[in-house]
């Protein structure tokens, strides 16, 4: 059985040609491309996005559009570091980032996150 800092074999394998890829900068520039080119062509035809493309549109809302790429790229090259260190207090504060404001019953409230159910006030 694996510990909790290796990862499962099969995980590992799995794991591979995504290093490659974010290893190998032409192969990283083409993915960037391509996954940039997909998240377009599904919001031109009102598709919804699959739940791993949604969160990084979300975030490239706010890039120019010939910036998207690049900053996919950049996202790439950093998951690819090894010796990057990832900070607990970056990753909540990312998390709270993603919660929806509640108005009037739309949205959740805020401190829920997605997919929690909403507690009704007592009393």
């Amino acid at each position: 059985m694996a510990s909790a800092t290796t990862p499962p074999k099969r995980r590992r394998i799995r794991d591979i040609p995504a290093r490659f890829i974010g290893r190998t900068p032409w192969l990283r520039r083409r993915y960037a491309r391509r996954i940039v080119r997909t998240i377009d062509r599904f919001q031109k035809k009102n598709r919804p996005l699959p739940e791993s493309l949604r969160t990084l549109e979300r975030q490239l809302r706010r890039v120019p559009g010939p910036k998207r790429a690049q900053i996919v790229e950049q996202m790439m090259e950093m998951g690819t570091n090894e010796d990057v260190t990832t900070n607990r207090a970056l990753r909540r504060a990312a998390g709270r980032q993603e919660r929806h404001k509640g108005q009037r019953g739309s949205g959740l409230r805020p401190g829920t996150l997605p997919g929690q159910p909403r507690q009704r006030p007592r009393g």
